[in-house]
Formats: structure tokens, sequence, C-alpha cells
């Protein structure tokens, strides 16, 4: 457990780690739900940089696949999407939880208002800066990042205040009610994946904290690996564990140097990118690489893919 008088480093060398895909440790395992697929069109072959993009602007223009030049033998069966802000709005909901939690240390703990912000504001800094720390639990290096945010005045109250951000985060980190059925009815049509980075216990957190493994048939957490997006071995990794072929997959993702640079990699069939809303106009009119489509919010997916039928 975390102990004040003990020194700890906040700096070090994360260990590559290869664990087995959806071990025991992550329960459940692999279990493929097939279901009846829609061959959405047929068109040319090409190479992601040379793809005809016909993308969805902010300005919310509309469309479908069938409105542009695809693979020749293009069926999509399965949709593969990434986690953080894409499905869950962990950019967001950490900005507005340590708001919150700033508050928190003023009004419970009596801290001033301005030492109370930029206590909140070290916290976050370094925790996003580094997430993890193998040499120590995920609870306790938290616990630490919050005693140094606060220094030697405020430190007994790391702990309590840990409590306090990860209740506030993870409720202000559930999926919406929107993307809730979204999932539930591509699912009805389509094979689910979950393509996430990050160190695999704070991924993991994250997906058993807002249960979200009942919504994907595969989920593939770089940190269980020795890889991650761009490198198109994790999309072939989940492929081959779903039964599919690249070109069957669709990628819906936030960035475009690992969702749609790495879709691109491992020929997957479309490419989808969510810009966050921070993403400079300059990137937004010019995106490299280029996605098949942009939309502004996931629940534009179903008007992309038209609407799956009923079974």
């Amino acid at each position: 457990m975390f102990s004040p008088n003990r020194k700890y480093s906040l700096c070090f060398l994360p260990r590559a780690i290869d664990l087995l895909f959806l071990s025991q440790k992550h329960t459940p395992t692999l279990q493929l739900h097939y279901s009846s697929t829609k061959n959405l069109s047929s068109g040319s072959c090409h190479s992601c940089s040379n793809r005809m993009a016909s993308s969805l602007s902010k300005s919310g223009q509309s469309g479908s696949l069938s409105d542009r030049e695809r693979t020749p033998s293009s069926r999509i069966s399965t949709i593969l999407f990434d986690l953080d802000n894409t499905i869950i709005p962990t950019k967001k909901a950490d900005d507005i939880t340590i708001k919150k939690v700033s508050q928190k240390l003023t009004r419970e703990y009596e801290i001033p208002v301005q030492v109370a912000n930029d206590v909140s504001e070290a916290y976050l800094r370094r925790f996003r800066r580094c997430v993890e720390n193998p040499r120590m639990s995920i609870d306790d290096w938290r616990i630490l990042l919050w005693a140094k945010a606060l220094g030697e005045e405020y430190e007994e109250f790391a702990e309590e205040i840990y409590g306090k951000w990860k209740k506030l985060r993870y409720r202000n980190m559930i999926m919406s009610e929107e993307t809730v059925s979204l999932l539930r009815t591509l699912r009805k049509q389509y094979q689910l994946g979950l393509v996430t980075n990050g160190p695999s216990n704070s991924q993991w957190e994250k997906i058993k904290e807002l249960e979200l493994e009942q919504y994907f048939d595969c989920i593939a957490v770089s940190g269980d690996f020795t890889y991650e997006k761009p490198d198109p071995k994790i999309f072939q990794t989940i492929c081959a564990s779903l039964g599919v072929q690249p070109f069957e997959c669709l990628i819906v993702g936030d960035k475009l140097d690992t969702d749609i640079a790495g879709g691109c990699a491992a020929d997957l069939g479309i490419t989808v990118w969510i810009p966050l809303d921070d993403v400079e106009a300059e990137v937004l009119s010019h995106p490299n690489p280029q996605p098949d489509f942009i939309i502004k919010d996931i629940s534009e997916l179903l008007r992309l893919l038209g609407r799956p039928k009923k079974k």
C-alpha cells in the first residue's frame, strides 16, 4: 500500500509486457457472436493513400457507404471502435471531474481556492503524462500522484481524495444513452470489436467499471501486447480472433495517427474519423492520412452505414 513516508519515483521506463490476449485475468474470454451481414457494395481495390474519400465535413453533410467506390469484394461484417474519446468521453470527463474535485478540496477540506485549483491541475497533468506505474498498483500510483500534488501540508488527504476523484471520474465517463443504443442496434447485424491503446490495468479498469464487455464480441488492449495502434498487428490480431478479413472491417476513432493510420496500414475496408472539438482547422480540412469518412459524432454512424435491418 501507499505510504507517504516512503520515497517513490515519478519517472520510470515502462516495461513491454506481452500478455495473453483476453486471458483469464480479463474475463470473459473470446466468444464470437456471429450475425447476418450486409453486403454494402463493390468497387475497385485501393491502398488507403489512394482511396476515393467522400468525407463528411463538420458542416453536417451526410452520406452512406454506398456513395463511394470500394474494393471489389467489400463486405463490412465487423465494426471496430476506439475507446477513449470515441465511445466514452475520457478527456471531457477528466476535465469535468478535476474541476469538481477542486471545489471539493475547498468545500470539504478548507483548502484555499487557488491552492485547490493548482493541486487539481497538477494531479491531472501528472496523471495524463503517466497513467500507470508497472511497479505499483494503479490505486497506489494515483494516491502517490495526489500526495505529490497536495504537498506536505495536505498529503494526508491523498487516499480519501483519490476515492472521490475515481467515483466522480466514472460517473462522468459513462457512455451516453445514444451510444448504448447505437452499439445494441449495430450488434444485431455486425460483429463489434474494441481496439484501444493504453496500459493494460488502466484500460481494463475503464472497461470493467463501465461494464463495456457486454457490447463487444472481442476486445484488444494494447497493454496486453508488445505493439499498439497504428501497428497493423493489433488489427490483424483482432481480425483473426473474429474470423474476418481486414477488408471486411470498418474502424471508428478520434485519432488520425493511431486509428486512421493503423486502419490504413492494416488495409481495413473503411476508416471513419471523429475529430475532437479542439482539432485545428487546417488538420480538419486536410487530414493526413485521409479517412474515408469524417463525422461529428458517433451517433452519425447509423446514418453512414444505412440503418441496419431489424432482425
